[in-house]
């Protein structure tokens, strides 16, 4: 009885922790990974593309076209385009099985690899996640500047505008400060 009550000993932290989000200073992308529409790993804070990223999040089907508008906006999909960027819709943690489903699917309605590449799904704890992230409600998508650390430098939700953009351009290209 000894081995098995030290099996459940180890690894219940390791089953509580498992498709969790580790708890994170508000306003902060929270740790996270998982792989892209391409089957490449990704993690989140550390991993992103660049020192600072524009991470648009959707939170259902329906809202790729106000996603949609921030690509096309912006030039994101173009493959010469410069901005640091990745799309991740949330979806609650479904399980191993659906996980595949949905990213199935999802890649069979993104054809190209450069696209697929940006598509980051984050299978977690959605309440978790968006309380880290300071975001209230999931009727609208928010596109967010993170850097690194995961510090949120600037955020919109809902389709394209040009007053966002420039916001949002602005966080992406202001000089590091000394202070973080």
């Amino acid at each position: 009885m000894k081995p098995l009550r030290h099996f459940f000993t180890l690894s219940l932290p390791l089953v509580l922790l498992s498709g969790t989000v580790l708890a994170t200073p508000l306003n902060t992308m929270p740790l996270t990974s998982g792989k892209d529409l391409n089957g490449t790993p990704w993690s989140v804070p550390k991993g992103l593309p660049a020192e600072r990223t524009l991470v648009l999040i959707g939170f259902d089907e329906p809202q790729q076209l106000a996603i949609d508008t921030w690509t096309q906006g912006l030039g994101l999909d173009q493959p010469t385009s410069t901005i640091p960027w990745v799309e991740m819709p949330l979806i609650e943690n479904p399980g191993i099985f659906m996980r595949w489903f949905i990213d199935t699917g999802m890649r069979g309605g993104i054809k190209g690899r450069f696209q697929r590449s940006h598509v980051w799904t984050a299978y977690t704890d959605k309440k978790a996640f968006l309380q880290s992230c300071g975001i209230t409600s999931e009727s609208d998508i928010r596109v967010l500047v993170v850097d690194r650390a995961g510090k949120i430098l600037q955020s919109e939700s809902g389709p394209y505008t040009k007053e966002g953009a420039a916001r949002l351009l602005k966080a992406l290209r202001a000089p590091k400060s000394t202070d973080s």
